[in-house]
């Protein structure tokens, strides 16, 4: 997000309990990065958990209280609720709560979670996994943001930019669309990409278009393996964790457009 996560906490935290709110927001990212690095079934599986944040929200705007988490939800108990209470705003009361319920049919009800023989649906529920995720947050901040009416109106524009996805595959071929990054931070993306197959140091360097192949064996790689970024032996590089804490703290996984 072009957003920082803390102005997003930030605008939520005072009117909302902040332990949903940084839950929420952990939910979100996870749906974006997954959904913009084209892992539609992780995108879809994240929505059940972005899905419980949203109903223990509305639980609390609803009575003042929630159901603490690791607790089973009454989901359409809830729900029932809150379209019941109209006291709320009309996007909190209705239009939230039935989309966190198409949400949660998505995991349970589609592809996702199931093998079957129809057409796989997996990149148009993503997509309306990502673009639903996006409306409803924004609708949380049109309504309970604590910023001036600028600000507000900034975040949520910024939620709704057009993006596209920083990696891309053209038939074998993997392109690094940011071209702002240096060597060391389209390697270590590619892998994170990649994660958890191993990758050829000669497919790296193709895809990176690196001309000096000896230099990039013996500066880039070993310098990212002097780190513990990656495992770099025997012609092969896998991404470590200290390197996916790396890009995910680090490289946006989508361009802004």
């Amino acid at each position: 997000m072009s957003v920082l996560r803390s102005q997003i906490e930030a605008a939520l935290s005072t009117k909302l309990p902040k332990d949903i709110v940084i839950a929420l927001i952990e939910e979100y990212q996870h749906i974006k990065q997954q959904f913009f690095l084209r892992k539609f079934q992780p995108a879809e599986l994240n929505a059940a958990r972005f899905s419980e944040c949203i109903l223990r929200l509305i639980e609390f705007l609803d009575t003042g209280n929630y159901t603490p988490f690791g607790k089973q939800l009454d989901t359409q108990k809830i729900i029932n609720r809150v379209t019941s209470n109209t006291s709320l705003p009309e996007g909190i009361r209705f239009f939230i709560p039935q989309l966190t319920r198409v949400l949660l049919d998505i995991r349970n009800k589609r592809n996702v979670a199931h093998v079957g023989g129809e057409v796989n649906p997996n990149y148009s529920d993503s997509l309306f996994v990502s673009q639903s995720a996006d409306w409803i947050l924004v609708e949380l901040i049109r309504n309970y943001h604590i910023n001036s009416i600028d600000e507000a109106r900034k975040i949520v524009e910024s939620i709704n930019e057009t993006k596209m996805p920083v990696i891309v595959e053209v038939g074998s071929f993997i392109r690094v669309q940011n071209t702002k990054l240096k060597t060391d931070q389209k390697t270590l993306l590619i892998l994170y990409y990649k994660q958890p197959d191993k990758v050829s140091d000669t497919d790296l360097i193709k895809w990176i278009k690196y001309a000096n192949v000896s230099r990039y064996r013996k500066e880039i790689l070993k310098s990212l393996d002097d780190e513990a970024l990656i495992h770099h032996e025997n012609g092969f590089c896998v991404l470590l964790p200290k390197g996916i804490a790396y890009v995910e703290k680090n490289i946006s996984p989508e361009l802004i457009v």
